[in-house]
């Protein structure tokens, strides 16, 4: 085999960098149709730990937010059914004290008042037993609401359960309000009903007072974190991973000026094409 003339040496230095700046273009034109730098481990091995690293982070972080709205989900479900109980029991302390102020009111309005009451101490129970969040209930006692590593139970609020009070050394609770109970407003011991129906109402302010806290400083409070936490991980991840269009485009105006250049110097002189070569190096 003959030497290489300077022309064949030009020809062959112009090829060799028309092809490494056509597989840089191509490299960079993956960059910027995936918007991912780094698209396999050798465009950059430590930038891919760090952000796999970091995705995994950002992941677990997700599924707990969602976890803590769910949970805050819960605490809302069971305030409003609260709610109702209260506006409820309000209702049956104005009848308890009408009743007891019974100037003017004949018997047949008390024993109507007596009646309104015990509608209203059915629909506690209904409530307290049909109060649900995905099949689970939540006003009979059983429901637990844990989050952030804290856990709080929501107390039963059947009328059984609600309002006890002691009176004369027997125990009594909302459920004795009712028609034929020895705290009925009708008939029975107005001023103990009025004792248990009040009891009954602070017990359910006081619970529907530490589901509030607990979603505003346990649930919410945690969830702001979190998603401080996921917008700055995002943020490291895609500063790592993400493809930077600005500099991709200047690679790629670049890339195009050297190819030509190349392709320029395969149909130049020998002189011509040294001066081009020397140039791109």
């Amino acid at each position: 085999m003959g030497p290489i003339n300077n022309s064949d040496a030009s020809a062959l230095s112009a090829l060799r960098n028309l092809q490494r700046n056509m597989a840089e273009q191509a490299r960079s034109l993956q960059r910027m149709a995936t918007a991912q730098r780094i698209n396999r481990g050798a465009d950059d091995p430590a930038g891919l730990i760090t952000s796999e690293r970091l995705r995994a982070l950002i992941k677990a972080l997700e599924a707990e937010s969602s976890s803590l709205q769910r949970a805050d989900s819960v605490v809302s479900t069971a305030d409003a059914a609260l709610g109702e109980i209260s506006g409820l029991l309000n209702e049956a302390e104005a009848l308890a004290v009408a009743n007891a102020n019974d100037a003017g009111l004949s018997d047949e309005e008390r024993a109507a008042n007596q009646m309104e009451l015990d509608s209203i101490l059915s629909t506690v129970n209904r409530l307290a037993g049909s109060t649900t969040f995905n099949g689970d209930q939540l006003l009979d006692g059983t429901a637990q609401i844990t989050a952030n590593g804290q856990t709080i139970t929501i107390d039963n609020v059947s009328t059984t359960s609600l309002g006890e009070v002691e009176i004369d050394g027997e125990t009594y609770t909302l459920a004795d309000v009712g028609s034929g109970g020895d705290l009925a407003i009708h008939g029975g011991n107005i001023e103990g009903a009025q004792q248990a129906i009040g009891a009954a109402r602070r017990q359910v302010a006081t619970m529907r007072g530490e589901l509030g806290a607990f979603s505003r400083y346990t649930i919410s409070a945690r969830r702001s974190s979190i998603n401080v936490a996921i917008e700055n991980l995002s943020l490291s991840e895609s500063v790592i991973r993400d493809t930077d269009y600005a500099q991709e485009t200047a690679t790629q105006a670049r890339l195009l000026v050297l190819a030509r250049a190349s392709l320029r110097v395969l149909s130049m002189t020998p002189a011509h094409s040294r001066q081009i070569l020397d140039l791109l190096a």
